[in-house]
């Protein structure tokens, strides 16, 4: 099963190559370490990097908060714009 963080299949035996070919392969190259990787240590790797949430400050939280009652509103709003639309039709 062919990995899809790699490129063609030629670009992956290029760097396959210069992976075998070097004393030390240049791990500052991401192609070249995810070439080296078998698939479950990508895996392995990509779930280590978790972030988590950030902290957001109170003006952000605010403006999030005020963001997302604009758009409950603006629902509420279209909703009420077609429902009287029908009632017009009808």
């Amino acid at each position: 099963m062919k990995s899809q963080h790699s490129g063609s299949d030629g670009e992956r035996d290029q760097l396959e190559q210069a992976a075998a070919g070097a004393e030390r392969p240049n791990l500052d190259d991401p192609r070249i370490v995810l070439s080296l990787l078998e698939s479950d240590q990508v895996v392995a790797a990509k779930r280590r990097t978790h972030f988590g949430q950030k902290k957001l400050s109170t003006g952000v939280r605010i403006l999030l908060w005020s963001l997302r009652v604009y758009v409950v509103i603006m629902l509420v709003l279209a909703l009420i714009s077609v429902l009287r639309a029908l009632h017009v039709v009808n």
